[in-house]
C-alpha cells in the first residue's frame, strides 16, 4: 500500500514538473537577471533607463496577469498597464480579488502569477512569426514531429535542447545580422524579456495555487490508477508544446542577459566620465 502511495506521489511530481517546472525556473532566473539589470539601468540613466524597455515590456507583463484573471474568474479591481510616475517604483499593476472557497479561483492564483511568462512567450513567438518566419517555421516543424510515445525525462531534456539549438541556429547567422527585421526582433525581444520575470509578489501568490494543483494531480492519479487510465501519456502530449516555451524562454534569458550587459556597460561608462570630470 505504501509503495502505491509513493508511486502516485512520484508520478504527480513528475507530471507537475513536466508541465510547469521549466517555466517556474525560467521565471525565477529572469527575475534575478531583471533585478540586477534594473539596478544598473537606474544607476546609468535614472528611472528613464528602466523605462527604455518598460514601454513595451510592462504592458505585456500586466496583460498576462489580466488575461489569466479573466480566465479563472477573478475580479479585476484596478489595472494600470504602465505608469510613469517618478515617485512610484511600480511600473504597472493588476489589482484583483477572488473567492477563497472556489477551487478554480484558488488554482487560478498560480496561473495568474505565471501570466507574464505566458504573455511574454506569446509576444516573442509573434515577433518571430512576423519578423523571423524561417526560425518560427523550423521550430514549429520540430515540435509537431516530436513523438510523445515512451518519452523519458532525458528525452524531454534532449528535445528541449534541440528546440533551443534550432532557434539560435535560425536566428543567429550572417544573413540575419544584416537584416533590419532581425534587429527589430532583437529590440522587441529585449524589451519584452526584460519585463516578463516574476516579481516576489507573483511568486508568493502562485504558491497556494501550485499546492492545490499538486493535490488535484494526486487525486486525478489515484482515480486514473483505479480505472487503468494512462494519465502520464496525456500529460506528455500537453507538455510536448512546452518545447515552444523552452525555446522562447531560453531566448528571453539570453536577451535579458544582453540587456543587463548593456546597462552594466553604460553604468561603467558613466562612472568613468564622472571620475574624469
Amino acid at each position: 500500500m505504501m509503495q502505491v502511495v509513493l508511486n502516485i506521489l512520484m508520478l504527480s511530481i513528475i507530471e507537475v514538473t513536466y508541465l510547469f517546472g521549466f517555466v517556474i525556473i525560467a521565471g525565477f532566473l529572469l527575475g534575478q537577471i531583471q533585478a540586477v539589470s534594473n539596478k544598473w539601468a537606474y544607476q546609468a540613466f535614472g528611472r528613464r533607463g528602466i523605462l527604455l524597455t518598460a514601454y513595451i515590456g510592462t504592458p505585456i507583463h500586466e496583460i498576462g496577469h489580466a488575461v489569466m484573471c479573466l480566465l479563472f474568474g477573478h475580479k479585476i479591481n484596478a489595472i494600470k498597464l504602465l505608469t510613469m510616475n517618478p515617485q512610484n517604483s511600480t511600473l504597472g499593476y493588476v489589482n484583483h480579488s477572488f473567492n477563497k472557497h472556489s477551487l478554480c479561483q484558488v488554482i487560478g492564483n498560480f496561473f495568474i502569477s505565471l501570466g507574464p511568462i505566458g504573455s511574454g512567450t506569446a509576444a516573442i513567438l509573434f515577433y518571430m512569426y512576423m519578423l523571423e518566419p524561417a526560425a518560427f517555421s523550423t521550430l514549429q516543424q520540430h515540435i509537431i514531429a516530436a513523438s510523445v510515445d515512451h518519452i523519458t525525462i532525458a528525452d524531454f531534456i534532449s528535445r528541449s535542447a534541440q528546440s533551443i539549438i534550432i532557434v539560435y541556429d535560425e536566428l543567429i547567422n550572417g544573413e540575419n545580422v544584416s537584416s533590419l527585421n532581425f534587429w527589430i526582433f532583437v529590440w522587441l525581444a529585449m524589451c519584452t524579456s526584460s519585463h516578463i520575470a516574476l516579481s516576489e509578489a507573483d511568486i508568493k501568490q502562485g504558491i497556494s495555487g501550485l499546492m492545490v494543483i499538486f493535490l488535484v494531480t494526486v487525486l486525478v492519479n489515484v482515480g486514473a490508477s483505479l480505472f487503468g487510465i494512462p494519465i502520464l501519456q496525456y500529460v506528455l502530449t500537453a507538455a510536448k508544446y512546452n518545447l515552444y516555451a523552452v525555446a522562447v524562454l531560453s531566448v528571453s534569458v539570453a536577451f535579458s542577459l544582453l540587456t543587463a550587459l548593456i546597462m552594466r556597460s553604460c553604468c561603467g561608462i558613466k562612472r568613468f566620465i564622472m571620475n574624469k570630470c
